[in-house]
């Protein structure tokens, strides 16, 4: 009987501690049925695998949908000069998660990785974008273009232009 107890209590700490850490990543209420746009230029110097400099910044544009349930649903559609790229993501793909009042995704790449930190007022009704680009110790940033073309940094990443507006309701269904 002792032992049975013992688990139920396990088992029932464990299970707090998961609704705790399923809580702690909400969306806040405020959030709810909201879109996010986040846009942004990048460049980084560099030289890619077909010999050719990199000389094009990209520019980003996402939208991030949050659900009435607090799911995140993305789509983001870059440009580099002619060339283009998009990517939709499903809840169960999305890197973004809730961190308080502030939207969180890290995007690997090659050899690094971007941070985006967007972070809101107390009513949700306006927002900031933060991005950083970090390496990996010893090696410089390195990432596949919109051309397919892995291309290896040889400067600082540079980010301008960011931008973030918030809209109530879903842009996908409109």
């Amino acid at each position: 009987m002792r032992i049975d107890r013992m688990v139920q209590f396990i088992l029932m700490s464990s299970s707090c501690f998961l609704l705790f850490c399923v809580a702690a990543n909400a969306a806040p209420p405020q959030a709810l049925d909201k879109t996010v746009t986040v846009s942004f230029t990048n460049f980084v110097p560099a030289l890619c695998s077909n010999g050719r400099y990199n000389t094009k910044a990209r520019t980003t544009t996402q939208q991030i949908y949050i659900s009435t349930k607090g799911r995140t649903f993305v789509k983001g559609v870059a440009h580099a000069g002619r060339l283009s790229g998009s990517h939709i993501a499903a809840p169960s793909q999305s890197r973004f998660h809730f961190s308080g009042n502030k939207l969180v995704a890290i995007f690997p790449s090659a050899s690094g990785a971007r941070r985006e930190i967007i972070s809101f007022d107390p009513s949700f009704h306006s927002c900031t974008a933060q991005l950083t680009y970090g390496e990996e110790s010893g090696k410089p940033f390195t990432w596949t273009s919109l051309a397919g073309v892995r291309c290896t940094g040889t400067g600082k990443p540079e980010v301008s232009n960011v931008s973030c507006s918030i809209a109530d309701g879903n842009v996908f269904a409109r």
